[in-house]
């Protein structure tokens, strides 16, 4: 392996660079032009800013943290291609092959990719096939914010926990695409289908999907506040378990300002300030670790998703409210209550579940055990978490994930064994 300044080369600096210049003549159609051919080349740290490698052969090459800005990929063929980290912005690839390519912590924002195909796709490696998407539970996905995707071709691509915020995907083939946890903020979907496609925890506000078809598309638990469904051109997709939060700044000052008055009226014993009451509220997906909600009302309200990791909810009530998969980790919430609640999921891992006692005067005080009556609570994980005094009614906790710290102050309600 050659080593450089400029990062790891798999060939002699010169022979690239002696590579691009034939090929930049073939490209005009000039004596001495031969197309490039880097298939298999590895370049790390490499850059490539402005360089032309429209119509390149680069199949399974790996580009890794390399700064390709500006750089021109129009009709490229990078099947199966490791673009992991590298910088693509403002880049051309319009009609590029990227079939099969590692595109993780990549940076395509303002790119061209217009008629690019992103497909799920196999390289052929000396001695078998090389699954190219294989890291599917990738970290961090690239980032294609504000690119241009106009009839691009995903179907059946993973591309989870991507930033297309503000992308144009017109008519783009996302037929069986995984997108979930996806941002798609003001993305333009007009035309496209989405059709089968896994948008499950994704960011759709105030996504553009006239014309679009999202017939049998996972939705469960994406945003999709702003997005007017009735332009669809084609909807038999469930949309129960959606959100619709509004996270934009505003919205989040005025929370915030609400909890503050909140906590005002806790600490003034409801002189000043006023009671936190989320009717109908969709807090799902915000985090709000750490808040002081004791006594907060939550009626009706979804906090699906929603972090609660070490938030004060003493004497909180939750009635028939959706807390699936929140997480109130190391939470404060003696005294609550939850009432026709959904649980399912939720993370209650070291909460305290106590009785809370409330000082009435000098020398009288009451007891407020937490109660949970007629909830669900499949695979809600209460690891950890302390549950003496605590009071189920109607509840089955042969589902739950528990430790016998957990069972042992609820010997009789202890599920068979």
């Amino acid at each position: 392996m050659n080593m450089t300044s400029a990062g790891i080369l798999t060939m002699p600096l010169e022979e690239l660079w002696g590579v691009l210049a034939a090929h930049q003549l073939w490209l005009y159609g000039e004596k001495g032009g031969k197309r490039a051919d880097l298939s298999r080349l590895r370049l790390e740290g490499v850059s490539l800013r402005g360089v032309n490698l429209s119509r390149a052969k680069l199949v399974g090459a790996k580009f890794i943290n390399c700064d390709m800005a500006g750089a021109q990929l129009e009709g490229a063929d990078l099947y199966g291609a490791d673009l992991t980290g590298s910088n693509l912005k403002s880049t051309n690839c319009l009609r590029a092959d990227f079939r099969g390519a590692q595109l993780k912590g990549s940076d395509f924002t303002g790119a061209e990719l217009s008629g690019a195909d992103l497909r799920g796709g196999a390289l052929l490696m000396d001695g078998g096939a090389t699954d190219a998407s294989a890291d599917s539970d990738q970290e961090e996905g690239p980032r294609l914010r504000r690119a241009n995707l106009d009839g691009a071709r995903l179907s059946g691509a993973t591309v989870r926990k991507a930033d297309l915020s503000g992308a144009s995907m017109r008519n783009a083939k996302l037929e069986g695409a995984d997108l979930s946890g996806t941002k798609l903020q003001d993305v333009d979907l007009t035309g496209a289908d989405l059709s089968r496609c896994d948008l499950s925890s994704a960011r759709l506000d105030r996504a553009t999907v006239a014309g679009a078809k999202l017939d049998g598309a996972v939705l469960k638990g994406a945003n999709l506040i702003g997005v007017d469904l009735s332009t669809l051109a084609l909807c038999n997709a469930d949309t129960s378990e959606s959100v619709r939060v509004d996270d934009s700044p505003e919205a989040w000052n005025k929370l915030q300002e609400m909890i503050a008055r909140h906590v005002r009226w806790v600490d003034t014993g409801g002189a000043e300030g006023a009671r936190a009451e989320f009717v109908r509220s969709d807090l799902s997906g915000l985090d709000l670790s750490g808040s002081r909600l004791v006594g907060a009302v939550f009626k009706e309200a979804k906090l699906r998703g929603t972090k609660l990791v070490n938030a004060a909810l003493n004497l909180a009530s939750f009635l028939n409210s959706d807390l699936s998969g929140a997480d109130l980790t190391n939470a404060e919430l003696r005294g609550v209550r939850f009432d026709q609640s959904a649980m399912d999921g939720a993370n209650f891992g070291g909460a305290d579940l106590g009785v809370e006692t409330v000082k009435m005067s000098a020398t009288k005080s009451a007891e407020h055990p937490s109660v949970i009556t007629a909830c669900t609570l499949v695979k809600a994980n209460f690891t950890g978490a302390s549950a003496r005094g605590l009071v189920t009614k109607e509840v089955d906790l042969g589902k739950i994930i528990a430790d016998a710290g957990f069972w042992d102050p609820l010997a009789p309600a202890q599920p068979a064994t």
